[in-house]
């Protein structure tokens, strides 16, 4: 399966991307870490607040707000490389 579902809840309205609250994260914490490792699959991190990311794939849609470094780390441990393949143009059909 792989480690992008290996952590992974079923989708609720509250947690659109299924992540646990209790999963370490694999590259350890720090929104520095989490940002270059999903800049590093073609995403664009922005921090327009405290507490608050915007994360795009070469579109500007979809957006992907996260509130915590917490949640952050989460979608670039376990999701992120998911999202990426399957929002890749070439990947469109």
């Amino acid at each position: 399966m792989g480690i992008a579902s290996s952590h992974a809840l079923a989708a609720t309205r509250n947690n659109l991307f299924g992540l646990q609250s209790n999963a370490l994260p694999l590259f350890g914490e720090g929104v520095n870490i989490s940002s270059q490792w999903l800049e590093d699959l073609g995403f664009s991190v922005l921090q327009p607040s405290q507490e608050h990311w915007v994360v795009t794939h070469h579109n500007p849609l979809p957006e992907l707000h996260f509130y915590s470094e917490h949640e952050l780390a989460e979608f670039a441990s376990y999701k992120a490389h998911h999202y990426a393949k399957r929002l890749l143009p070439e990947n469109r059909t």
